[in-house]
């Protein structure tokens, strides 16, 4: 009798533990710029969606990628347009160049997503965004604000299948509120505390294929809804990623994260989890040379077009000078594009048979610096047109000496000061000096020597000066 019931016994636990669901989320990560067969690969995804009708995917495919796709294979394109808004897609991460967000400014990170959703809704305009989820380690703690300002509701903090260029740390069960420094929370699926790096590997997490042991560690930590997860390079040749229908690796269920989060998770948690940037644990070739020039490359470009903006906003407050909006976008289009992480992860591979990315990245760059130094130009220009003579005025703003013979002040650019503070400044930021201080560094180095106000120290104002 001991016997049966302990058989019995057996056959009810395993039973009751095989009887909770597993759930998988399969999708496409690349583009024109990092991986996509523009030949086949459109035609595949829509076969692949209609011969499996139960196959959910999500997209984190460049934006530009549609450009060309609607050009060279239309009625792929077309097909797809159609299916882009159905329950099988979802599209994660529209952000332009897909850049690690940890390593570039804030201001980039937001032009990332505003360009990047801009080119996505002109090709698919009924398309929305709601969850942020990617294939690489697209990361930075101040995400949540940006990605709330832009409409998102969700966000996923796992990259199981490319853990090479980093993952974030291993936290919390089926769901957490990711905080960012300013307190903003957007609910999110983490890397769980139990997904644990493969064995004998620091590129791949046990959430990449939903293999037993990874379903029993989520099962025996707690997490009622596991769910796993791999966008697939958009040069592999694969359909459904675990198989489909009978032959679904341990019957997992196909989902899209937004379907995951609202209809199947437990849709809430009181876990606050304040993520920082010690809790991305990157795995790039930091220190080398080539990386160093990356980065000293894209941080002067971002730091130039910034200035070009600003500049341009003086001269329309003064003189109702307006950029050429085409120029401005196309510095920022190959700024985004500097900033794609395989120019981080793979700086020395070819791309498009014109050099490595690394050559790419110096002509990008350049790019951007050339259109941002014309605008910087053609709003000095309009000082210029405007102003022929300019006297010093009663109480300059900042302490000046002359350079070069000529008074700084008698520049016929200097009126921008008056731009300056003739504008309505935000509460905070000063008078317009500390204004004008943050604008151009190209203009305050070359037309007024000491930018900086007037409580700044000499040491302060001469290391500006000297471009420290």
């Amino acid at each position: 009798m001991s016997k049966i019931y302990i058989i019995l016994l057996t056959v009810f636990f395993y039973a009751n533990v095989y009887s909770q669901q597993a759930y998988f989320v399969d999708g496409y990560h690349g583009g024109i710029y990092g991986h996509y067969p523009v030949k086949w690969k459109t035609q595949f995804i829509v076969d692949q969606l209609a011969m499996h009708p139960d196959w959910r995917i999500c997209m984190e495919i460049e934006p530009e990628t549609w450009d060309t796709v609607r050009v060279q294979t239309p009625e792929a394109y077309l097909r797809f347009k159609e299916m882009a808004t159905s329950n099988q897609v979802e599209f994660t991460n529209p952000t332009y160049a897909q850049p690690y967000c940890y390593n570039i400014s804030g201001e980039s990170i937001i032009r990332q997503f505003q360009y990047g959703i801009a080119k996505i809704n002109k090709h698919f305009p009924e398309v929305d965004f709601v969850t942020y989820s990617v294939e690489e380690p697209c990361f930075t703690s101040c995400l949540p604000q940006i990605l709330k300002q832009f409409g998102f509701k969700y966000a996923v903090l796992k990259c199981p299948n490319t853990c090479w260029g980093g993952y974030t740390a291993a936290y919390g069960g089926e769901l957490v509120n990711w905080v960012g420094p300013d307190g903003t929370a957007i609910l999110t699926v983490p890397r769980y505390a139990c997904e644990k790096l493969e064995p004998g590997s620091t590129w791949q997490t046990t959430a990449w294929g939903n293999s037993d042991a990874y379903l029993k560690d989520c099962r025996n930590a707690g997490i009622k809804h596991p769910v796993g997860m791999c966008f697939q390079d958009a040069g592999w040749k694969n359909g459904p990623w675990l198989g489909s229908g009978k032959n679904t690796k341990n019957n997992s269920i196909y989902m899209t994260w937004r379907d995951y989060i609202e209809n199947v998770s437990i849709g809430k948690t009181d876990d606050n989890w304040s993520f920082s940037q010690e809790d991305i644990h990157v795995n790039l070739m930091w220190g080398s040379q080539v990386l160093q020039k990356i980065a000293q490359e894209v941080r002067v470009s971002e730091n130039r077009i910034v200035m070009a903006e600003k500049m341009s906003v003086m001269a329309y407050l003064e003189n109702k000078y307006i950029c050429r909006q085409a120029d401005m976008d196309e510095a920022w289009r190959t700024l985004m594009l500097a900033q794609h992480h395989d120019s981080w992860i793979v700086p020395y591979n070819g791309l498009n048979r014109k050099g490595t990315w690394a050559d790419q990245i110096k002509r990008w760059t350049d790019s951007t610096n050339h259109l941002a130094d014309g605008i910087i130009e053609a709003s000095m220009r309009s000082f210029n047109e405007k102003f022929t003579t300019l006297s010093r005025p009663a109480a300059a703003p900042f302490p000046y000496t002359p350079k070069n013979g000529r008074h700084p002040l008698s520049h016929p650019a200097a009126s921008v000061w008056q731009a300056y503070n003739s504008a309505s400044h935000p509460q905070g930021y000063g008078s317009g000096t500390y204004q004008a201080h943050m604008c151009s560094h190209w203009f305050l180095r070359n037309v007024l020597y000491y930018p900086l106000p007037y409580a700044a120290s000499y040491e302060d104002r001469q290391s500006f000066a000297n471009g420290n």
